[in-house]
């Protein structure tokens, strides 16, 4: 016989749990592998995670469908999957912040080298080149610094909008948080993928990440719906088409909000 740490009452050596305040017997001493699966469990991490993550690589429609269905325990919580995958991103980018903006900046350099080439041959290339990297570097570290510190917060306000637009594109086959719950799961496994090409471009010194997360969602979006809604070649093409269109439409409008805030253009 023993006590209860936390309330002194008697409980059996065998025992898990403290029959009074119901507390768990802890018999084991702390180690780093036991802190982080603690954390683990305290962000909502369990074994369905693995599985929910295999399961969305080669058959995500069966998650997904399943899911809405009402199969609750067999895959990992949505919400919870993506705050996981969502927080290891920032904790990583952060760590490696500098290569992340310098991964960002070799990103746009072919658009220079167009722009660059097109000028007139009376221009002084070599000081345009200087300048317009600078002022190109300098914008570009204030938006990457910017979304890294918002990182959590920027990601979860970004599903809504995601949601909108796989609900115009793709039909009204599913409700809006039925969409929702879709985007949530596609946008955790993305945000995996991010995170192995990010390590990747890290360990052999190649840009694979922003490339990669260009292509890749547009690839993995058209694969799942094409999946979910039994679509045809010819009618995932034409989504994709509607999917860039509705991009650019809501790019234009925040531009033209962006310009009309503006006080010096009133």
């Amino acid at each position: 016989m023993t006590s209860c740490k936390n309330c002194n009452s008697t409980i059996d050596e065998e025992d898990n749990y403290c029959n009074e305040c119901g507390a768990q017997i802890i018999k084991e001493r702390i180690t780093i592998k036991r802190l982080f699966s603690h954390l683990l469990a305290a962000l909502g991490w369990d074994s369905n995670f693995v599985v929910t993550l295999r399961y969305l690589i080669y058959k995500p429609q069966v998650v997904i469908l399943e899911y809405v269905n009402g199969t609750r325990k067999k895959f990992a919580n949505p919400f919870s999957l993506f705050a996981i995958i969502t927080a290891i991103s920032l904790l990583l980018f952060n760590q490696y912040s500098e290569q992340y903006i310098k991964m960002s900046n070799n990103q746009n350099s072919p658009y220079e080298e167009t722009y660059k080439n097109h000028l007139p041959t009376d221009i002084e290339q070599n000081n345009f080149s200087a300048e317009f990297n600078n002022s190109k570097n300098e914008i570009n570290r204030d938006v990457m610094n910017y979304s890294l510190k918002y990182y959590n917060l920027l990601a979860f306000l970004l599903l809504p909008l995601y949601t909108l637009i796989s609900h115009i594109v793709f039909g009204k086959a599913y409700n809006f948080g039925e969409h929702l719950v879709t985007n949530t799961f596609i946008q955790s496994i993305l945000g995996l993928f991010g995170i192995l090409l990010f390590i990747s471009s890290l360990l052999v010194g190649v840009n694979l990440f922003f490339t990669g997360m260009f292509i890749l969602p547009l690839f993995y979006y058209s694969l799942t719906y094409k999946k979910l809604y039994h679509l045809k070649f010819g009618q995932i093409l034409l989504s994709v088409l509607k999917f860039i269109g509705v991009i650019l439409l809501l790019f234009l409008i925040l531009v033209l909000i962006g310009y009309l805030w503006n006080p010096s253009n009133k």
